[in-house]
């Protein structure tokens, strides 16, 4: 299946540079959305799933920029320097982008996991969009922080020891967690954090995309849509799927938020 075209760009300071991709549309619209990346070891595994959702999302008349945080993904910058504080200034850049790549007046934001829980704050400190999506989201930063740090401690067990010549990461003083790095502030912002009412303060409405079996959603979510039971799932840490296609189940799912989304953000 085709993953459409895309524009790269370079967002911030030369210092600071954040990788990114446009996806336009054929004909001007009034509004776009950008998407919020996951982190750790969900952002590789679900990266070509994000291009092809962002391409839907285009083909449906809504412009769309995605983005890897400062120290993730192709972005520059080391992943200890990756905080709540780095990913709520990254998303102001990257929805600064996309008004000046798209012309758009209103900014749909689809958050992925526990990047939710860093926009969650970014809301409470007056971050501005006209709706909010949160795909899966997790929802309890400090239960997730604990099951990726057993993964991670699991598959470290399966590596063989270092050797002459072969080093092996089997220590986790190093700070990865699932091969990445994890620094302390990170840790303690996940630890701290639980989604609630605060992603609820701003003036957007807020929505989910979750399973059919999904109930621990903050109360005052505006809507909630469904992902079918064979949608590629994030839970599991480690045995998390490794590749995520848009199967003609899912892609129908994709299309399906991307014309509720265009309904409400282009009325």
């Amino acid at each position: 299946m085709s993953i459409g075209d895309w524009e790269p760009l370079w967002l911030g300071t030369p210092s600071r540079r954040l990788y990114a991709a446009f996806h336009g549309t054929r004909t001007p619209s009034p509004a776009g959305v950008v998407l919020v990346p996951p982190l750790l070891h969900e952002l590789p595994r679900s990266r070509r799933f994000l291009v092809q959702v962002a391409s839907e999302f285009a083909a449906l008349g809504l412009p769309c920029l995605r983005f890897d945080f400062h120290g993730t993904g192709d972005s520059g910058g080391c992943g200890t320097e990756l905080d709540f504080t780095s990913m709520q200034h990254d998303l102001d850049l990257a929805i600064t982008a996309l008004r000046q790549q798209a012309g758009v007046a209103r900014v749909a934001l689809v958050a992925w996991r526990t990047s939710a829980l860093a926009l969650q704050g970014w809301v409470e400190r007056g971050g501005l969009a006209d709706l909010v999506v949160l795909w899966e989201p997790v929802v309890d930063g400090d239960a997730w922080l604990r099951d990726i740090a057993q993964c991670d401690a699991e598959e470290r067990e399966l590596r063989p020891p270092p050797r002459k010549g072969v080093p092996r990461a089997t220590d986790p003083a190093d700070g990865q967690l699932m091969g990445f790095p994890a620094s302390r502030t990170l840790r303690g912002d996940l630890a701290r954090t639980r989604m609630g009412t605060g992603i609820l303060r701003g003036n957007a409405p807020v929505w989910g995309v979750v399973r059919a079996d999904v109930d621990d959603l903050p109360p005052g979510i505006a809507k909630v849509l469904h992902l079918p039971a064979n949608a590629p799932s994030f839970k599991g840490g480690a045995a998390m799927d490794a590749t995520f296609f848009l199967t003609p189940e899912i892609r129908e799912a994709v299309v399906d938020v991307g014309r509720a989304m265009r309904a409400e953000v282009q009325a």
